[in-house]
């Protein structure tokens, strides 16, 4: 299986030219869309989508058309920042002009990134069957597939990713600017699409990219691309919706060491931290109260990694704060 470089010429407001480098091989249906690095400092998808190249390279033939754009968003990336022209410690948002995840399928005289946008929307993904948007949330979540669960293609596309945790939104969740979400749109046009939430921005975590890379090959299995019997999940969780526990820090001021992270499997009173009085020093250990998988753990706010100020593992007196989300597992 070979692959072919090439690139998209964007014209700017400023009438310079952004290129946009894409990958594809084979030429029949049904046709794969992946892309990755939508915002700028969530990196793992493009190391994800080289292991692809590489794994796919094995493979003798493909049945369908791989298109890869392992770099959606340059202009963010060089930025070193969510959004283009994001400022230093400016809160992610859905409002910002920047955000590329709710301005598909884009404008052809738009800012910037509106610009990006249309001009992969309309060259690469609007021929596409099928699309898979490649992210990073928080490290201290687990990686998991987002469907939308109105699609029963996206829903099973989430299925065969081998993740552990599935979250599926309903349609009604996609009003104002979240129609701007790529699944959305592509969904509405007629194709099928999800999103895969690697753990961890800013950095390249290698096994998660390994990982995702496998569930991907797996979700090309199931859709006829590649030779071989897709793989069924052992274990899937829906998250908030199969049954789990919240654990929360007693009142005080303390310090938070982990001792199991998003992912690890954990047995009914199993250690998953100790808090550390920052007053005393004296100890409380918190177990967990089910044999579960953990999601969330630590650091659990939203959007954490985009105010690093929070990231600390410090609970501040008088605030209610969650240490961690445990689904049950049944196996």
């Amino acid at each position: 299986m070979r692959f072919e470089m090439r690139k998209l010429l964007v014209e700017m407001p400023d009438e310079t030219i952004v290129k946009v480098p894409y990958f594809t091989c084979g030429s029949r249906e049904p046709v794969l869309y992946i892309q990755a690095a939508q915002h700028g400092v969530e990196l793992t998808g493009i190391y994800t989508i080289k292991l692809l190249m590489e794994e796919l390279r094995r493979e003798e033939k493909l049945d369908g058309r791989l298109i890869l754009v392992p770099v959606a968003n340059p202009l963010a990336v060089r930025w070193r920042r969510h959004f283009y022209k994001m400022e230093l410690g400016e809160p992610y948002s859905s409002e910002h002009p920047h955000q590329m995840n709710r301005l598909w399928p884009g404008k052809r005289d738009g800012n910037e990134t509106e610009r990006l946008a249309y001009a992969i929307y309309e060259n690469l993904v609007s021929g596409a069957e099928y699309v898979i948007d490649l992210h990073c949330w928080e490290m201290w979540r687990c990686s998991a597939a987002l469907g939308l669960e109105w699609d029963k293609a996206s829903t099973e596309m989430c299925r065969y990713s081998l993740l552990e945790f599935v979250s599926l939104s309903p349609k009604s969740r996609f009003t104002g600017r979240f129609k701007g979400v790529i699944t959305y749109v592509v969904t509405e046009a007629g194709g099928h699409a999800m999103t895969i939430e690697h753990s961890g921005q800013r950095w390249v975590f290698k096994e998660e990219a390994s990982r995702i890379c496998n569930g991907i090959l797996n979700v090309m299995r199931y859709l006829g691309m590649i030779k071989g019997e897709p793989i069924m999940p052992q274990e899937q969780f829906i998250v908030g919706r199969s049954p789990h526990k919240d654990l929360y820090a007693p009142k005080g001021e303390w310090l938070i060491i982990l001792n199991k992270g998003p992912g690890d499997r954990v047995d009914k009173g199993e250690e998953v931290v100790k808090l550390v009085d920052l007053n005393t020093l004296s100890e409380e250990v918190m177990v967990s109260p089910i044999r579960g998988v953990i999601y969330e753990v630590g650091a659990t706010r939203p959007n954490v990694d985009t105010r690093p100020s929070e990231e600390v593992l410090v609970v501040p007196k008088g605030e209610r704060y969650r240490v961690a989300t445990i689904y049950e597992s049944k196996s």
